[in-house]
């Protein structure tokens, strides 16, 4: 019993210790060179988590987070077009949100792209980008798919190989 205590305990606090340092880290740095979308990345590291933490679902979820970002660059610009907002609003989450089920459940894409993932994604892109006014983007979208990726390889599969490695050693 002791040992298993013991065991977890390793297990446990190696997490613990590369959570409170690798993030941190990040957070600190990225706006350093630019990057406002830092927190993504926490977000993107949790959606990984929650798939189960398994490195070789990783190439999907970000797949799926980056196909996000043009859905939703798809709705803010369809949401813009003359009209009711609303209406327009509503028309392009309504399609776009079955369109990438349908599309993952039917098709062969749903092989390689996480559909939670995209999903996800998307209301990423959506929450960051529509606080932003169209011609302010700039290098917005590319931010966002930075940190999707460091969210899901840096913090999400490192903190995996991390926990992996430990595990071994104890």
């Amino acid at each position: 019993m002791i040992r298993n205590l013991s065991h977890r305990f390793n297990q446990v606090g190696a997490t613990a210790l590369f959570i409170g340092i690798i993030p941190p880290l990040w957070a600190v740095f990225i706006p350093v060179i630019g990057v406002e979308t830092g927190a993504v990345a926490l977000i993107c590291a949790g959606i990984f988590t929650a798939a189960g933490n398994d490195p070789k679902n990783a190439g999907k979820i970000i797949l799926g987070l980056l196909i996000g970002i043009p859905w939703g660059i798809l709705v803010l610009r369809f949401t813009a077009l003359p009209g009711s907002h609303s209406v327009n609003q509503f028309l392009a989450l309504g399609v776009l949100g079955a369109g990438s089920i349908l599309i993952c459940g039917l098709t062969i894409v749903g092989k390689y792209v996480d559909s939670t993932a995209w999903l996800s994604g998307w209301a990423i892109a959506l929450l960051v980008l529509g606080h932003v006014p169209m011609a302010s983007w700039h290098w917005l979208p590319w931010q966002l798919a930075l940190s999707m990726i460091v969210g899901v390889y840096l913090i999400g599969v490192g903190g995996t190989v991390v926990n992996d490695w430990v595990k071994k050693r104890s």
